[in-house]
């Protein structure tokens, strides 16, 4: 068959500017800001997230489209959910469905609930009172179902170390997470396989004999190995598109989360099989200290839940519950401030560009009240998602409890929701607690879920409801107990909000009475103009390095400063012309804009994601650093003109350096001086 009709053609955009022109045409993905256009290259800009393409050839219709960036590209990332959730959740269901493997694989699957017979027959004759769930007596299970289980786990155990092998590099990308896919899809039909052949040939007889934790446990287990493969899927797909780099798009405190994670499901599955192991040697035979119930107890205890209805009876297991339960509740702190630094960075991408105004003091407060609104407005929506998240936890929680739990305990939904209630907060009265082997098995993974509900609450609750009550706890002390000098200016002013609203309708009235052009004007007013025209004279070089030097230092003192300082327009203005000063190009010829520019940012506009007010940093650490910027620009151009070229005039090179030593001194003791 011949290749033209059927072949696909691989363009990239870093090594085929030669390519022929039969060949599709190269897509780069490129910011107009970040280079310029390479000369000899005709390169035509489709898409900015387009690095390299397989597509159809030219004649077919072209039903799909890669393009496949590459490992180091570090342009602009989409998609955040596929690129930075999904490898979070992979990364946390993951060790979890294999701690749930090797309580799967490490427990019968059947039980039979009547005492004094043989468990495998188990004959019953509709008289005999049945065991509940939790002292029922397991028997083994066929030996092909051991084989597979361990065929399982160690799929999914491999699937994670290749996982765990992609998040540090040690693994390129494009191969460790197709393998990871692939190992858990296997570990997921293998335990659907044995789940399906044993309901369907070596079944428990109802309702003398029943499944027990273990089997839940494997349907829990297949349940995220399936989740987890499907979300990476979704993952390699936004590679495929170019949304995002061969690699996984995490921060250091995201990749600090995934660890700490994992480590917790390291501790509590090696704390079950401890604890299993003593109480059944040591333990006064009170409970049933099966692997399944260890790894309960653990959980319980590490959540501070402490139901009371399984506890340690020898002296060695209380003794190692004390070191044990510190441990735990150390990580799972741990866990919870890394997932209170992870919700404060869900909202610190800039604001895209919303208005043009044409006032330079205009767009300033406009983009103010952006920034204030959008604040306000990503504080209560986050509120909102909380609350929603908690709410589906409880009631879909209370459902499950109440269908796994009514059988063994006869409790109500209402009871169910109230089991629920005190799980979440960590109560633990002990009057209701789950005792049903499909009841516990949930338990361990739903108060896993809990942890990170529950934090996202807190989190969001102490930013609007818990933050708002301080605030007006504080505005009462002022009025009452505690008063304040000068409280009731503020008051009436927050009281009367029309009347700023009619000042400024004024303020734009007298602006445009004085000339202000509301139509598209060849020169804008500009922050720059603005700072000029406070003085009509340009500062000497003197006065410009004592202003610097104070300058730098205030803001310095601003840094330390919390809540943060928020700079007024007025001061911005003084900022900028020190920020510009050392920039504008017309004070000596031997250094220009261009130059300048690649020593920091000059130029910003305030609509716009990159607006000094929409800044990752703080306004006190970017003002701070802009002025360090102009500052090292300032000593550069003094050192220019103290150093010209030579001009033919035979000056002694030896000389020339000293005097710029001895200028460059005495600037560095005028600044310090200042």
């Amino acid at each position: 068959m011949s290749d033209q009709s059927g072949s696909t053609a691989l363009e990239r955009s870093s090594d085929c500017t030669g390519a022929s022109k039969h060949q599709p045409a190269e897509l780069e993905r490129k910011s107009s800001w970040h280079r310029g256009d390479s000369e000899g290259s005709n390169i035509q800009h489709i898409s900015p997230t387009r690095r390299r393409s397989i597509e159809r050839t030219p004649g077919h219709k072209r039903w799909w489209k890669f393009m496949l960036r590459s490992w180091d590209d570090d342009q602009e990332q989409d998609w955040w959910f596929a690129g930075t959730a999904i490898p979070l959740l992979a990364a946390t269901m993951g060790p979890l469905a294999n701690v749930l493997s090797i309580a799967a694989l490490v427990t019968p699957w059947r039980m039979c609930l009547l005492d004094g017979v043989q468990p495998e027959s188990c004959p019953w004759d509709g008289s005999s009172e049945l065991l509940p769930d939790l002292d029922g007596h397991t028997f083994g299970d066929p030996h092909w179902c051991y084989a597979l289980n361990i065929c399982s786990l160690a799929l999914g155990f491999t699937g994670n170390m290749f996982l765990l092998l992609n998040f540090t590099n040690r693994i390129r990308y494009i191969i460790a997470l197709p393998l990871t896919i692939i190992l858990w899809y296997a570990a997921t039909a293998i335990l659907i396989a044995i789940e399906a052949s044993m309901n369907q040939f070596v079944p428990p007889l109802k309702p003398q004999q029943s499944y027990t934790q273990g089997f839940w446990y494997a349907v829990i287990a297949a349940i995220f190995y399936l989740i987890c493969s499907m979300l990476l899927m979704v993952n390699m797909l936004g590679y495929f598109l170019g949304h995002y780099p061969q690699r996984f798009n995490l921060t250091d405190s995201q990749r600090t989360l995934i660890l700490q994670t994992m480590l917790f499901f390291v501790w509590l599955a090696g704390g079950a099989g401890v604890f299993s192991l003593v109480e059944s040697k040591y333990g006064q035979g009170l409970f049933n200290w099966s692997y399944v119930n260890a790894l309960y107890f653990c959980q319980v205890t590490v959540l501070t839940v402490g139901f009371g209805d399984l506890y340690t009876s020898s002296n060695i297991g209380r003794g190692l519950v004390m070191p044990y339960a510190v441990g735990g509740i150390i990580m799972l702190g741990l866990i919870v401030t890394s997932l209170t630094t992870f919700a404060s960075e869900l909202g610190e991408d800039n604001i895209p560009r919303l208005l043009l105004l044409r006032e330079e003091k205009d767009r300033f407060i406009a983009m103010r009240r952006i920034q204030q609104k959008t604040q306000k407005w990503k504080k209560w929506s986050g509120l909102c998602i909380s609350v929603s998240a908690f709410a589906i936890l409880w009631c879909i929680g209370a459902v499950i409890f109440w269908i796994a739990e009514r059988r063994v305990q006869g409790i109500t939904y209402f009871q169910s929701l109230y089991l629920c209630w005190v799980c979440l907060l960590t109560i633990g009265y002990g009057d209701l607690a789950p005792k049903s082997n499909a009841g516990r098995p949930f338990f361990v993974v739903w108060s896993l879920i809990a942890v990170p509900t529950m934090t996202l609450l807190v989190a969001d609750m102490s930013t609007t409801i818990v933050n708002g009550f301080n605030r007006s706890t504080f505005r009462l002390a002022d009025f009452t107990i505690l008063p304040k000098a000068g409280i009731w200016g503020p008051l009436i002013s927050r009281l009367s909000p029309w009347l700023q609203a009619h000042k400024e309708r004024k303020a734009a009235q007298r602006r445009l009475q004085r000339g202000f052009e509301t139509g598209v004007t060849e020169e804008e007013p500009t922050i720059d103009n603005l700072a000029k025209e406070q003085g009509s004279k340009a500062p000497s070089d003197a006065e410009l390095a004592r202003r610097l030097a104070h300058a730098i230092q205030r803001v310095a003192k601003d840094l330390k400063q919390e809540p943060p300082r928020f700079y007024t327009y007025e001061e911005w203005v003084q900022f900028t012309q020190l920020i510009r000063f050392t920039a504008t190009g017309d004070r000596e010829e031997g250094v220009n804009r261009y130059e300048a520019d690649e020593d920091g940012m000059i130029e910003w506009d305030w609509i716009g994601e990159h607006s000094p007010l929409m800044a990752q940093q703080s306004e006190a650490s970017f003002v701070l650093d802009r002025l360090c910027e102009s500052m090292t620009r300032y000593v550069r151009k003094m050192a220019a003109i103290y150093n010209p070229k030579d001009d033919g005039k035979g000056e002694d090179e030896e000389s020339d350096a000293r005097r710029q030593s001895l200028e460059i001194e005495a600037l560095d003791e005028e600044v310090a001086a200042a």
